[in-house]
């Protein structure tokens, strides 16, 4: 009788126990769509800098300000859709903003919208617009041949893609050579597909082979302008120590045009191969502590003397010379909006996890020096996650130089912006 109760026990014990722990398989199911989306609201504040001269230049029969804001939201969603060895994925994203004249404008945008077919165990095939990520650096990627720069001011911003076909093959390896990967892609360019991808009409054939060696990441980059070389790249990076990380990237270009002002006030051209380069360095310490150290040569920038000649001329024609004015707008847009506008840059930055045992609370600041002026622009963020899907952040910026020097001559001494971030 003892017997029998105790395995009467032991039974209703173990039936409580299957329903306490049962679960339904479906829940664990892969599932065939994803889906995420960001709302962002953003305001931006400029302390204005009247005494340089692109100041000058942009206030030109204008009414004087001290201040600039602007105020945006953005909704960004992102999804993809998968049946058998077929993947969908889109990307977009429409942002209102408030704009410095006083207006409010639209923008909206097709991030990514691409078809990725698994063709077999190695083989992958995307056609479509795609965002690419290529190159180890962390401000500046010279061998991103297929893909946009970073904004130096939100680094780790999605970039809009370019439409593109691009095959990956991949194969893991034994031995010294780990892996080995080759991604061909093809881009066309005309008036009504990727015109901001290039001036002419053309096909460019990118060619990107990666190896695994030692674990040691290596990647090579050739690019083809209607079957005749354009580009070639190389880049590295290895972890020297588990806490230490080294990389580079270069890059050689063929034909680059580059224009510049001399003494006499007249624009000159030249055509030439240029080299372009960055190597850095990543140090985590043991106080958690993340520095970023990184070295960059632009090769197509200008020198101190054509920095001092383009500034010069402004001077001239705000002066008394409207006459030049046209000709320096359109060299400022085509020619003068790029980020790295002179040839040598060192940038530092430190981060700080939960900085004081504040949990939930990452700040970080960065200096972005111009070696070739002695110019530099000083930032950082505060970024703050304690709420789920919600994260704030206010970023700022210092632009400090001397007369005639790319910071110093900045319309503004800096920025200062406020940003929130809500997932769902």
């Amino acid at each position: 009788m003892k017997k029998i109760t105790i395995l009467l026990i032991v039974f209703f014990i173990t039936q409580l126990s299957a329903q306490d722990y049962s679960f339904d398989f479906e829940e664990f199911e892969k599932r065939s769509y994803e889906y995420v989306g960001t709302f962002q609201i953003q305001s931006e504040f400029l302390k204005l800098n009247d005494s340089s001269e692109l100041y000058k230049l942009s206030f030109l029969n204008k009414e004087n300000k001290d201040y600039l804001d602007s105020h945006s939201a953005s909704l960004q969603l992102r999804g993809s859709y998968e049946i058998s060895k077929f993947k969908y994925s889109l990307n977009i994203k429409d942002q209102l903003t408030f704009s410095i004249n006083d207006e409010w404008e639209n923008n909206f945008s097709i991030y990514e919208s691409f078809i990725n077919a698994n063709l077999s165990t190695n083989f992958d095939l995307q056609i479509g617009k795609k965002s690419v990520k290529w190159g180890k650096g962390y401000i500046w990627n010279p061998v991103s041949m297929v893909g946009r720069q970073k904004d130096i001011n939100d680094v780790d911003a999605g970039l809009e893609g370019f439409w593109m076909l691009k095959l990956d093959y991949v194969k893991s390896l034994s031995g010294i050579l780990q892996n080995f990967a080759i991604s061909p892609v093809i881009i066309a360019v005309n008036r009504n597909l990727n015109e901001d991808f290039s001036d002419e009409e053309e096909i460019n054939f990118v060619l990107n082979n990666y190896i695994l060696i030692k674990d040691t990441d290596i990647d090579f980059y050739l690019l083809l302008q209607n079957c005749k070389f354009k580009k070639f790249g190389a880049d590295f990076a290895r972890n020297i120590l588990p806490n230490w990380e080294i990389h580079a990237e270069y890059l050689l270009e063929k034909n680059v045009m580059k224009s510049w002002w001399n003494s006499s006030f007249k624009i000159e051209t030249s055509i030439a191969d240029i080299h372009n380069y960055i190597f850095g360095s990543r140090v985590l310490f043991l106080t958690n502590t993340t520095l970023i150290m990184e070295y960059l040569h632009n090769d197509s920038g200008l020198n101190e003397e054509q920095m001092n000649n383009f500034f010069t001329t402004i001077e001239l024609a705000t002066s008394g010379n409207p006459i030049l004015l046209p000709a320096i707008k359109q060299y400022q847009i085509e020619d003068f909006s790029n980020q790295f506008l002179m040839k040598d840059y060192l940038y530092l930055k430190l981060s700080q996890p939960e900085l004081f045992d504040i949990l939930y609370f990452t700040p970080s600041v960065f200096i972005l020096y111009n070696i070739n002026d002695n110019s530099r622009m000083i930032g950082g963020d505060f970024n703050y996650s304690r709420f789920d899907n919600l994260n704030l952040k206010v970023k700022y910026s210092l632009l400090i130089g001397r007369d005639n020097s790319e910071f110093g001559e900045k319309n503004n001494f800096g920025k200062l912006a406020f940003q929130l971030d809500y997932s769902f």
